[in-house]
């Protein structure tokens, strides 16, 4: 069989993930290209092409970024795209991330005769218009970004959810409560756990927050969590602020003495980091499955999580905790020695049954065939 796939991989692919969305991309095109596949990535932003050792062929659209913005989309942006996705004649026409480029990969399909699978990549996906400006474009809004990116963005994937011949979900919690075409399937997100960093006398003295720091992401609830703890308590954040906002409370928490800074850092520092944690802590307002437990739990740290329990996992698996929304039971499950009854076995065994790059090609294909 043949899989297209559209979006920002390039990076990716070459161990460069700047993403979560796009590195389960990556890792989902690399699991069917080894199973024997046909895989296609089409990246508009790459400046090349090339071949995977594994066998996947990017392809992207010369002179993208060339012309006068707005015009260039119409000109040429969406004439050029439209062309490659149709000469691929792919069988499958995979779309993941809110953007309207998509909707060609959809119509692409429709005309070869072929499926289109939609992945939801966060609980925000699934929200109504109305919960998206409130839980994501309020704390930022930029009304000429809002009606020109994000409000046809997020319109045309309501559009694909609703008649995607395929939608798949990363946990049971992500219920769409209208009326679709196609069929839902739960494939979780995946983990090269097989590549992993060993660590093999980890300091555990330190708990750590990883991720982009904004206000959806929790960066106002890791300041409060903060101000409750003991100064002897150590956090170590690996990230960057990405707005003003953010920024400036970035800049008041880590005037704290017990706040270690770290900046961004590559994918091999950053599991370093963690495998020498105590534990990762998540204060994030919306995720969808976060590939940041993932790499946690594969290298036996437990997660406490503040407001996102994926499928309820920490109910049916013994992960961590989660503190459904309180900061002070955050605090009590830092503080109060619970951490020593998690079993770093159960968090490697629960990534390998549900969670593997090993046996990621065959989950995905179980439900195509």
């Amino acid at each position: 069989m043949k899989f297209c796939f559209l979006g920002k991989i390039a990076n990716s692919l070459k161990g460069e993930t700047k993403g979560g969305a796009e590195l389960q991309i990556a890792l989902l095109a690399k699991s069917l290209a080894l199973k024997g596949h046909e895989v296609v990535i089409i990246d508009p932003f790459s400046n090349e092409n090339f071949v995977t050792k594994e066998g996947i062929r990017l392809i992207d659209i010369p002179d993208w970024n060339k012309g006068i913005r707005g015009i260039r989309l119409f000109l040429h942006r969406i004439p050029a795209l439209k062309k490659a996705l149709l000469e691929q004649k792919a069988d499958y026409y995979y779309g993941r991330t809110r953007t309207y480029f998509h909707l060609l990969s959809y119509k692409a399909a429709k005309k070869l005769n072929s499926k289109f699978i939609l992945a939801i990549a966060s609980d925000i996906d699934i929200l109504n218009m109305r919960n998206k400006i409130k839980y994501n474009y309020s704390h930022n809004l930029n009304i000429f970004n809002f009606l020109t990116l994000h409000l046809p963005n997020d319109l045309v994937f309501h559009y694909l959810i609703k008649h995607a011949d395929y939608i798949t979900i990363q946990h049971s919690g992500q219920n769409i409560d209208y009326k679709i075409k196609g069929k839902v399937v739960l494939f979780p997100n995946i983990i090269e756990n097989e590549r992993l960093p060993a660590v093999s006398d980890p300091a555990k003295d330190y708990f750590i927050h990883v991720g982009t720091l904004t206000m959806l992401k929790g960066v106002g609830n890791l300041y409060d969590l903060n101000s409750m703890l003991d100064p002897n308590t150590k956090i170590w954040i690996v990230g960057n602020a990405i707005d003003k906002k953010s920024n400036a409370i970035l800049n008041k928490l880590i005037q704290s003495d017990n706040i270690v800074f770290k900046g961004r850092k590559n994918h091999n520092e950053t599991m370093q980091l963690i495998a020498n944690s105590k534990a990762l802590i998540n204060v994030s307002n919306f995720e969808g499955f976060p590939n940041i437990f993932l790499e946690a739990w594969a290298t036996g740290v437990p997660v406490i999580s503040l407001n996102v329990n994926p499928g309820n996992v920490f109910s049916k698996f013994n992960l961590g905790f989660f503190c459904d929304g309180s900061l002070e039971k955050m605090k009590d499950y830092m503080t109060n020695g619970d951490l020593l009854h998690i079993d770093k076995e159960q968090l490697l065994s629960y990534i390998a049954e549900f969670h593997s790059f090993s046996t990621a090609g065959s989950r995905f294909l179980d439900f195509l065939f």
